[in-house]
Order: C-alpha cells, then structure tokens, then sequence
C-alpha cells in the first residue's frame, strides 16, 4: 500500500474570520503537510492544504472533507486533486 496526497481548498466565510485560529484548529485535527493562504479578493482569503495519509482502498475523502467543515469559519471544503505517491 503506498501514500496518497490530497489536495483541498478551503473557503473562509468570510473577510473577519481569525485566520490564526482556524490554522491552528486545522493543524489539531488534520495532519496537514503544507498549506498556503491565497487572496481571493476584497479582504476575502483561502487556504489551500496538502494532507498526505495511507491509501485505503475505498477510503475517499468525505472523512477529511467533513471535518474541515464542521470548523466554525469554513463555509466550504473542495477536493483539488488526488494523486498516489
């Protein structure tokens, strides 16, 4: 079984949300291997971040995607890619 890394956009709900915090909650319940904010626009700001775990067949990604969710200040989670290492 090898690795697989996930890439995932995360969308802020807005311009006010403590960027700091939500890193951080990230980082507790996600182990994250790298993550980038982006600017999308008028105060408006993203995260893109890369997760690395083991490939289980039939695993997916709807675990990760509803965790980052359920974190007070994302509005959305989308996977941006997939791929094996």
């Amino acid at each position: 079984m090898g690795k697989v890394a996930i890439s995932l956009k995360v969308n802020l709900e807005g311009p006010d949300v403590d960027l700091e915090k939500i890193k951080e909650t990230i980082k507790e319940r996600v182990s994250v291997e790298d993550m980038q904010e982006i600017d999308i626009g008028f105060g408006l700001k993203a995260l893109r971040i890369m997760v690395v775990r083991p490939d289980a067949e039939g695993q997916g990604t709807d675990d990760l995607e509803n965790t980052l969710a359920g974190i007070e200040g994302i509005a959305s989670v989308e996977v941006e890619g997939v791929t094996l290492i």
